[in-house]
């Protein structure tokens, strides 16, 4: 018995590993957008993924199930915010770098405080609720009997 476990996550998700539990029990753990065929002892139960600092999200899975770990929309605002905030820290010091002189514009200086306050607290907020959820792709089909 056996399911299939992909991981879809942005560039932010691929820094950590994930842990997955059925029923309980840790079976296996996902980094980057890898894909893994994982061994069930039982022919149904309750798979889990685990995340440092992240809540659960758990679904019903059965033999043959494909499952795909995906991540919420909060969490992929908190990619594009992360993003943004980076590039334009990193322009904003090759401002720097080549003139020698700070940019001094007060509007910029405006929207870097807010980015940053906006990126904070999006990222308290999102240990609040799930930065992923699993996902069943394509439920196994019974067998029919003729």
């Amino acid at each position: 018995m056996e399911i299939t476990v992909k991981r879809h996550t942005w560039l932010l998700g691929i820094l950590m590993s994930v842990s997955l539990k059925f029923n309980g029990e840790t079976v296996a753990s996902l980094s980057g957008f890898q894909e893994k065929t994982i061994s069930i002892p039982e022919p149904e139960g309750q798979l889990e993924y685990v995340q440092p600092m992240d809540r659960s999200h758990q679904v019903r899975v059965k033999d043959g199930d494909i499952i795909t770990l995906k991540e919420t929309p909060l969490n992929k605002t908190l990619n594009i915010l992360f993003f943004a905030t980076l590039l334009y820290n990193i322009f904003a010091n090759s401002y720097v770098l080549y003139t020698g002189t700070f940019f001094d514009h007060r509007l910029s200086g405006m929207l870097a405080f807010i980015s940053f306050i906006v990126f904070i607290a999006v990222g308290v907020i999102s240990l609040f609720f799930n930065s992923y959820r699993l996902v069943v792709e394509n439920k196994s089909e019974p067998a029919q009997a003729e």
